[in-house]
């Protein structure tokens, strides 16, 4: 443990034999507030690192997913795995698992049996649709669970066609729940009552993405069947002759700079304009003639008149615009990675760490076998042994 780290999770062991994106990107945010995060591999590496392309297994998911750990290759399928990593389990305050209901218990990995080892573990599941039910075991991915969840449809086209948001949205929203979820159980152990007793934790990707859709789920009750009055109006992405931007109303003071703005007055004393439910009522004549306006001038020059008049906008950037973004910058909010095989590597700081503009590298699998080993006490014939029995696998 480093003895100067004031990070909140400075010395705690997680151990992450998760795979994909929602349970190792739980690990990496534990990682970030300064815990160890060990991550145990399969032989054949994580799944993920082979999903999107990329070099040498380092897709950006890999890479995201899995910032500033420590990679173990361990074939958990063998006893003398599943031995190795219960004994790495002694020392863990919290693994994370996402595979399917029943496969850790098979593996001899399932919470009871590292309790045993461990009674202070904190030991996180996340599936797809929980535990048990019909669904229990069915492949979650995230166009699945955006399709159950209702995302899809509310991410419809203007012509209502259902269509998928195009980012992992079931998988990240899951990591931040789960993470409350774990830090929420280690407070419980340590400070709490006392007891300094571990906890199972369940979340699944299902759960998760109701949650986090709780307005629109409240909305789609009460308004099933009926006319729901959209939040705002004008709203939306609006083409400007350039590019497109954003535009929104949410408060009457923002209406009336907008109307300014478009050089539009007269709908200030537009009766049927008058009030945003009003509006509301007029929605598509009145996005209608604002998209006609916009056409007229450049992002630019509508980011200046919008400015003055305090309307609600934003220009729509590309990734690379974003990271070039003065405001971004002027906050630190990027950080860069020297990542093998690729050299230096932009990469966003999380919420609530501290800015340093650098980061760790996420490790090749199997990266760091034999220096995790030799820290559980195993000498350099041990782990040869190991690796000439394929019981773990060291990087090259």
């Amino acid at each position: 443990m480093n003895n100067t780290d004031n990070r909140p999770y400075a010395g705690l062991n997680v151990l992450d034999m998760s795979q994909g994106v929602a349970g190792p990107t739980c690990a990496v945010l534990l990682g970030h507030q300064g815990a160890n995060v060990i991550k145990i591999e399969p032989p054949t590496g994580d799944w993920i690192r082979y999903i999107g392309g990329g070099q040498e297994g380092m897709s950006a998911l890999a890479i995201s997913g899995n910032i500033g750990k420590r990679s173990i290759c361990v074939d958990a399928a063998k006893s003398a795995g599943r031995d190795l990593i219960l004994k790495m389990a002694e020392r863990a305050d919290v693994f994370v698992q996402n595979f399917r209901p029943g496969v850790m218990k098979k593996l001899g990995l399932d919470y009871a049996a590292m309790a045993a080892v461990n009674p202070r573990l904190i030991y996180l599941s996340i599936t797809g649709f929980g535990d048990s039910g019909p669904d229990a075991n069915k492949a979650a991915t995230d166009s699945v669970l955006q399709a159950v969840s209702g995302m899809i449809v509310a991410n419809r086209t203007a012509e209502g066609v259902p269509q998928r948001i195009g980012m992992l949205v079931p998988d990240n929203v899951s990591a931040l729940y789960a993470v409350h979820c774990v830090g929420a159980a280690l407070y419980t152990r340590d400070r709490r009552d006392g007891t300094g007793q571990g906890k199972h934790l369940e979340v699944s990707l299902a759960e998760c993405c109701a949650a986090v859709q709780a307005a629109p789920i409240i909305d789609d009750f009460l308004f099933a069947g009926q006319y729901q009055p959209p939040l705002t109006v004008p709203a939306g992405v609006f083409p400007t002759r350039d590019g497109h931007m954003v535009i929104g109303t949410v408060q009457p003071a923002m209406w009336e700079g907008l109307c300014r703005a478009l050089e539009r007055e007269d709908w200030l004393t537009e009766p049927r304009y008058a009030t945003s439910a009003l509006r509301g009522q007029c929605a598509a004549e009145i996005n209608a003639a604002v998209a006609t306006i916009m056409r007229k001038r450049d992002t630019s020059d509508w980011c200046v008149l919008f400015t003055q008049n305090d309307v609600l906008f934003a220009p729509v950037q590309t990734y690379a615009e974003l990271r070039d973004d003065p405001q971004m910058k002027h906050m630190g909010y990027f950080a860069e990675i020297d990542q093998a095989p690729y050299g230096k590597l932009p990469l966003p700081h999380y919420p609530g760490t501290e800015r340093t503009g650098q980061l760790p590298a996420a490790p090749h699998f199997g990266q760091h076998s034999r220096e995790i080993l030799a820290e559980f006490g195993y000498g350099t014939e041990d782990i040869a042994a190991m690796e000439r029995d394929k019981l773990v696998i060291q990087a090259a």
